[in-house]
């Protein structure tokens, strides 16, 4: 069963363009370079100055296997100062797609 992993981060006031530039910029390198994830969507709200990113993977493995890996290690850190908290992780089981 493929695995999403959701990963949540609050921009802190006014800096939202830029964690949402640095995680655009993230996402498309580590898809380039990462053949087991089969999807990603990066979401946001300017308002509130909430990032989501939404991650397909073939298996839970591959999902975990992105925590450590240096692409993603080295973008959480270049935006941590521009974060209010601790950006949260959430790992889910992929139920259904429906594409039209």
């Amino acid at each position: 069963m493929s695995s999403v992993i959701e990963y949540t981060m609050q921009a802190k006031p006014g800096q939202y363009d830029k964690v949402m530039s640095a995680y655009i910029a993230f996402a498309d390198e580590f898809g380039e370079h990462n053949l087991s994830e089969d999807l990603i969507l990066v979401t946001g709200n300017a308002v509130t100055g909430v990032i989501r990113g939404i991650g397909v993977f073939l298996s839970d493995s591959e999902a975990l296997d992105v925590v450590s890996a240096s692409m993603f290690v080295d973008f959480r850190d270049s935006v941590a100062d521009l974060l209010t908290e601790v950006p949260v992780r959430t790992d889910l089981d992929l139920v259904h797609v429906f594409v039209k």
